[in-house]
């Protein structure tokens, strides 16, 4: 705003200081040459002389500040007035039609284009009226026209390139205002983008922990446990849990180098689905409680991520039941029937929940479906058992 203000004061200097030059030039020339003689109108010149600079600088300082366009056609009417007087008065002695012409620099900084050039016009009708009147003869008139309008092109012109000139470099200060704010938005932008990016890594990072190696220590701690309670009445199956559980140790360890693999890159890619959830029942499976799992439709090719969301939501679901749920039997049902979507479920006979206080498992599992664009179901029945279902788009 400073920067405008101050070009705007430059040129309203530089106008004033021009103009103020033309009308001492065109009086000097005017008395040095005057074919007045009369004490009373050389006074009256020289006060509407007075009047005129007065109006040309105060006058039109007060015009580039109140915008509404009929105090600016006054203010061209009264000075064109003035001016023409001045001429009719001084007999076009000398060069006193110059005056005239610092309104045409005024025309175009304060007038927009076809307001500037209807005055410019009647700059000219005024100069030859104010011609014609004292000289009474045609010929006069047209030999000071040609000099008179050639001062009004120039004027013109040059005063309309600093106009130009002058609104690109107030384009180019507003532009430049905007791009610079444009950046600052782009830079808190990027930010936020930054600080969503850790957010949602750090999601990835504690769902892999959770649903994966989270999964993984639970069973194997339930089979040593059971394991523990087996050896006094029947070791030979105490020893087959315990091989079980340094068998999932393994998967364990091969599930930790996945994750981390996940981690570096996009997705874990499980090759085939139905395969691996099938060893993931197998080693849940106990004496006390049945799991069933159940393929429909023929298996059908899933993108690396929405292979590994069905998988986490199987670990978790088994997860779950075995902890909390105390069920006999457990059913999977992984179904390929529908062209456009495949449907997960994990479905149990036990207790239920009481409360549904959703932990991070289930958390897991619904960002894992949203980032699908999938749908979670999931169905709490207190006393009869708990079930969690999953479609996404294929």
């Amino acid at each position: 705003m400073e920067k405008q203000n101050a070009t705007s004061f430059n040129l309203n200097t530089g106008t004033d200081l021009a103009f103020a030059l033309v009308v001492f030039i065109s009086f000097f020339s005017a008395f040095s040459s005057s074919p007045v003689t009369s004490l009373f109108m050389i006074m009256v010149i020289i006060c509407l002389g007075v009047a005129y600079v007065a109006n040309g600088i105060y006058g039109f300082s007060y015009v580039r500040q109140n915008q509404h366009k009929r105090t600016k056609l006054l203010y061209f009417a009264s000075q064109l007035l003035i001016s023409g007087l001045i001429v009719y008065y001084g007999k076009g002695a000398g060069f006193t039609t110059l005056i005239m012409l610092p309104m045409v620099a005024h025309a175009v900084i304060s007038l927009d284009q076809n307001w500037s050039l209807i005055t410019t016009v009647g700059i000219v009708i005024a100069y030859v009226v104010a011609v014609w009147s004292f000289s009474g003869d045609i010929r006069t008139v047209w030999q000071g026209l040609p000099l008179f309008f050639t001062g009004v092109i120039v004027v013109l012109f040059f005063t309309q390139m600093a106009v130009n000139e002058i609104k690109a470099r107030k384009r180019l200060e507003i532009l430049a205002s905007e791009l610079s704010e444009a950046n600052h938005h782009l830079s808190l932008y990027a930010e936020q983008v930054h600080e969503l990016a850790i957010a949602q890594e750090r999601n990835r990072f504690a769902r892999e922990i959770h649903d994966g190696l989270g999964h993984y220590l639970t069973t194997i701690n339930m089979q040593i446990n059971a394991a523990g309670a087996l050896v006094p009445t029947d070791p030979d199956r105490a020893l087959t849990m315990l091989e079980k559980a340094k068998m999932m140790t393994s998967e364990a360890l091969d599930d930790v180098r996945n994750s981390v693999y996940a981690l570096r890159k996009d997705s874990v890619n499980l090759e085939d689905l139905p395969q691996r959830i099938k060893q993931l029942v197998e080693s849940v499976r106990t004496a006390t409680c049945d799991v069933v799992f159940q393929v429909t439709g023929e298996p059908k090719p899933l993108s690396p991520q929405a292979n590994l969301t069905v998988y986490r939501t199987a670990q978790e679901a088994l997860n779950n039941a075995q902890k909390y749920s105390g069920a006999a039997r457990i059913d999977i049902h992984l179904d390929y029937s529908e062209d456009h979507m495949v449907h997960f479920t994990v479905k149990d006979d036990g207790a239920g929940a009481e409360q549904m206080n959703q932990g991070y498992g289930l958390i897991g599992i619904q960002e894992r479906v949203r980032l699908m664009n999938g749908v979670v179901s999931i169905g709490n029945h207190p006393g009869h058992g708990f079930e969690v279902r999953i479609s996404l788009p294929v």
